[in-house]
């Protein structure tokens, strides 16, 4: 039987840049898969961190 190789990317930290553009293209209704390809992340990982930046934009109020 043959073993697949998997080879998993390095996690990258997210700027304050990148931060504000996702908010901003969100803002404009781009699709999350959309933004993933304009950021170079994967959709689900944009999507999470939306959910992130909106969660504690919530809490400080």
């Amino acid at each position: 039987m043959q073993e697949i190789e998997i080879q998993k990317r390095p996690y990258r930290h997210w700027t304050t840049l990148e931060d504000r553009r996702l908010v901003e293209l969100r803002k404009q209704n781009i699709k999350f898969r959309d933004i993933a390809k304009q950021l170079n992340r994967t959709p689900i990982s944009v999507e999470k961190r939306f959910r992130k930046i909106e969660k504690t934009k919530f809490d400080q109020e």
